[in-house]
């Protein structure tokens, strides 16, 4: 025992600073383990939690969850694919093709263990700890199959313990469903590795030009020495960092006997030397209108997927502004998420369809053209045709040329209707209020609106004051609204450029704030031939996540009540007489009898539009100057001989039956004259048995399959109705408890993702349907309001230092400023001085007075640089 005692004094004197370190490590180590157990004790359920969350991730994950994601696809209503859009690299390699040096490499530089942990490795997380506290050094205690989960499967960079048990849990679980090379390959085909590659075999491409196979052991360094911090080892924009990550994975690679020390020196002593090869990713989707509007589509259903509600009304212009920088914002972000690829979008595209009319268009303005000092043709054109039986859009004409044209104006360009408004504001909520086509009104002065002839005409029915396009009737009839409605219908019909000030009449003869799109014209008109049912337009069928398999978004064809039956077709018999004895008769088709539309013109002809309809199509054409100035006669009627074309094509094209809109029950026609009916329909006996005889028999069948839906736990899982309403209770605590939890700030909203997340996890063990369809649709709802608040919060904060940046500037601003000044003044008293001296030698024509009023020259352009004002000296000269 003395012995002992003395040797341990000698080592301890030979070494006394590191033993003292050593023997306090250890014990750190023990009061850190004594720590873990009773936080696991204090945390339990906790801990319990995420490892079922763990084990139930796990049990979805398969082999396709790791290949790289593939671009987005978007086709046509044929499945042919027209475009696909990517702006990442990713050139899966199977393990047999991997270059033996990056594989055998990234396991000396990452994973000394690999083939030893199952998972987790418990050594190197010591390790890891030793490192930090004994040297300082900064090691990553997670093994590559931990690294996996985390990027692929989680996809969660916090450094939370929740993430942590769940990562690990997974990473035992992944090296049971795979092999070691298995997980080696989807490490080395994953791996970010910047600049847009993941994967080796992209990275090799991008930074050598060179398959990955024909990589040096220099090269090979180089890319795996990136992954540990992807931006300061860039090779492209910090080289010199590069180089020294790429000398100490070449060291590390010679301790472990991977390299001879020859092989080291001749590798590490070289600067980089990049070939790079720029891969080129064809996004562009201005070159066809139909492709941009779908994209368009795409991304917005992508928004309300994530819990971005659309509004289209608003209190006052604050809120307005306010909800485009928002709207601005989450657009770019899921533009963006589709650029990263994993989706397959289907769409309603009928290309040859879409090229006809197309071209149809570009022959009505074939005799224009004029250039504006952008180089684009004049007058400008815009086009949208939506089915009237699905709310399709058909096809859509955004210009005269994509040709250094990228602007779809029939989606993106706001202009005024002009009296096409007057269906939709004044006449259609008339008719609802009980007025009729032969309705009269007084034309007579009012607000200060005249017509487009001189004088009135007193009073005229409704049918004559819309085929004459009278202003002055329809904007009665909007101030008569009280209400307002014509408002509200807007914002249910999607108009996008509403403002506050659009809440008012003046409206009805077209004087929006922003305007109006042809494609919000044509589904706002189309539903009246859908007995008053608006569908929002669209050309999409549907949204699939490819990644995981699951169909995001599929066109329900919604149908959304803006005016009632009699009222539309009121709307529709109307303006059939604007284009059988109005102003719209060059609208006729040679080919279908049955026609109704509306023309419209603004202040100084800057804006020609027309919108219309046949019982199965629709169609609204503008045509106008980018820069506003007044189309000539020929121009004004562009829109309706391109109209006239567009539809006698489709009536062929389509093989559209010659029947004229139907009437519906509610109303009754005499002559020209329309009546809504009062009386109720009498049925007969017979009707009314077999009708009660169904409606009965239906409410048993519905009775009978809710029985069955609400006993599917009990018949298809065999749970008790107990066991069921324990699981069903826990969802509901979990919901209630997220709700309790404030979401203030920003730091909060990882916290909450990982909360909703939990409850998914819990109502899988739910085994009644109804119950988790419910469910379902509680917390698809807490994610869009927990979106919705994030773009808030990220808004208010890019405001803070957007407000904070230019109080510096305008502090910055000021101190120039007043240096400035001071310049000025003490330039100011050199000119003084300099002048009298230039006076003085020219008086005397002194020898140096070249030189004086040179250097009076130089001052005076300084003090003027400063923004100070000094006239031009006159010297007289006797």
């Amino acid at each position: 025992m003395q012995e002992k005692w003395q040797q341990w004094l000698t080592n301890f004197r030979e070494h006394p600073v590191k033993k003292v370190i050593k023997y306090c490590l250890i014990a750190l180590l023990v009061i850190f383990l004594i720590w873990g157990v009773s936080f696991c004790h204090r945390h339990l359920k906790e801990v319990q939690k995420d490892i079922t969350d763990g084990y139930v991730i796990s049990d979805d994950i398969k082999e396709k969850n790791f290949h790289p994601k593939q671009p987005t696809i978007i086709k046509d209503d044929t499945n042919k694919t027209m475009k696909t859009l990517t702006h990442s690299q990713a050139d899966y390699v199977p393990y047999a093709q991997i270059n033996p040096k990056i594989r055998k490499g990234v396991i000396a530089v990452e994973d000394r263990r690999y083939y030893l942990h199952h998972g987790v490795d418990l050594t190197g997380i010591l390790r890891a700890v030793t490192q930090s506290l004994l040297r300082r050094q900064v090691q990553g205690g997670s093994t590559l199959t931990q690294q996996l989960v985390k990027n692929i499967v989680l996809k969660d960079q916090s450094q939370s313990l929740n993430r942590k048990i769940k990562e690990m849990v997974i990473a035992q679980q992944i090296e049971q469903k795979f092999s070691k090379k298995k997980i080696l390959e989807f490490y080395l085909n994953n791996v970010y590795l910047g600049h847009g590659c993941y994967g080796i075999g992209s990275a090799s491409q991008y930074y050598f030009s060179k398959k990955q196979q024909q990589l040096n052991i220099g090269e090979t360094a180089l890319l795996v020495g990136i992954p540990n911090n992807q931006v300061l080892y860039d090779p492209v924009l910090h080289p010199q960092a590069a180089r020294n990550r790429r000398n100490t994975v070449l060291y590390s690679w010679y301790q472990q006997g991977l390299i001879s020390q020859a092989a080291f020196q001749r590798y590490s002593q070289p600067q980089i030397q990049l070939k790079i090869h720029n891969f080129t990713y064809d996004n562009d989707i201005s070159q066809d209108y139909a492709l941009n509007y779908a994209v368009d589509n795409a991304v917005k259903q992508l928004m309300m997927i994530h819990g971005f509600e659309m509004e289209y009304l608003f209190n006052n212009d604050q809120d307005k502004n306010d909800y485009r920088r928002r709207y601005s914002q989450v657009y770019d972000k899921y533009y963006g998420e589709l650029l990263n690829g994993g989706f397959e979008i289907k769409t309603t595209i009928n290309q040859d369809l879409q090229k006809q009319i197309l071209q149809i268009v570009q022959q009505q303005y074939a005799n224009y053209n004029q250039r504006s000092a952008e180089g684009k043709l004049e007058p400008q054109v815009a086009s949208t045709i939506v089915d009237n039986q699905t709310g399709d859009v058909l096809a859509i004409v955004g210009g005269r040329t994509t040709q250094g044209d990228q602007l779809n104006r029939a989606i993106n360009a706001y202009r005024q209707p002009g009296s096409t408004a007057k269906p939709l504001i004044a006449y259609a909520p008339a008719f609802e209020r009980g007025y009729a086509p032969q309705s009269r009104v007084v034309d007579g002065p009012v607000g200060g609106v005249h017509n487009w002839y001189d004088g009135y005409r007193g009073a005229v029915t409704l049918r004559q004051a819309l085929a004459d396009s009278i202003n002055t009737v329809a904007l009665k009839l909007a101030l008569s609204d009280k209400d307002k409605s014509f408002y509200q219908l807007l914002g249910k019909m999607q108009f996008q450029g509403l403002y506050p000030a659009d809440n008012n009449p003046i409206i009805a003869v077209g004087g929006f704030t922003k305007g109006v799109t042809t494609t919000e014209m044509a589904s706002a008109y189309s539903s009246f031939a859908r007995n008053g049912k608006f569908i929002a337009p669209s050309n999409l069928k549907s949204i699939i996540d490819t990644v995981n398999g699951r169909t995001l978004y599929q066109n329900p064809h919604m149908k959304t009540t803006v005016y009632n039956s009699s009222a539309s077709y009121m709307m529709i018999n109307a303006m059939q007489s604007v284009v059988t004895s109005g102003l719209g008769k060059n609208a006729a088709l040679h080919n279908y009898a049955h026609v109704a539309g509306k023309t419209g013109t603004t202040d100084f002809n800057h804006d020609s539009y027309f919108v219309g309809m046949t019982p199965r199509f629709t169609i609204a054409n503008w045509s106008g100057y980018d820069h506003q100035q007044p189309l000539s006669e020929d121009q004004l009627q562009l829109t309706i001989k391109t109209f006239k074309a567009e539809g006698e094509f489709l009536v062929d094209y389509l093989k559209v039956p010659n029947d004229d809109f139907k009437i519906p029950n509610t109303v009754r026609k005499v002559g020209d004259n329309l009546y809504v009916r009062q009386e109720a329909v009498e049925k007969s006996v017979a009707q009314i048995i077999k009708e009660n005889y169904l409606a009965f028999n239906s409410a048993e069948i519905n009775a009978n399959a809710k029985r069955l839906s609400n006993l599917d736990y009990r018949l298809i899982y065999h749970l008790t109705k107990k066991q069921e309403q324990n699981r069903e209770r826990i969802v509901n605590q979990a919901i209630a408890k997220y709700q309790q939890l404030p979401f203030t700030k920003l730091s909060q909203y990882s916290q909450k993702v990982s909360q909703l997340q939990k409850i998914r996890y819990k109502n899988e063990n739910v085994k009644r349907m109804q119950a988790k369809k419910q469910f379902n649709q509680i917390i698809m709802q807490l994610q869009r309001q927990l979106n919705l608040n994030q773009a808030k919060l990220q808004a208010q904060k890019d405001n803070k230092r957007l407000a904070s940046f230019a109080t510096k500037k305008e502090q910055i601003e000021e101190d120039r400023q007043a240096q400035r000044q001071a310049n000025v003044e003490r330039l100011m008293k050199q000119y003084q001085v300099l002048l009298d001296k230039v006076k003085a030698a020219y008086q005397n024509n002194a020898a140096n007075k070249q030189e004086l009023k040179q250097q009076l020259e130089n001052v005076i352009n300084e003090i003027r640089s400063y923004g100070g004002n000094v006239p031009d000296p006159v010297i007289e000269i006797n």
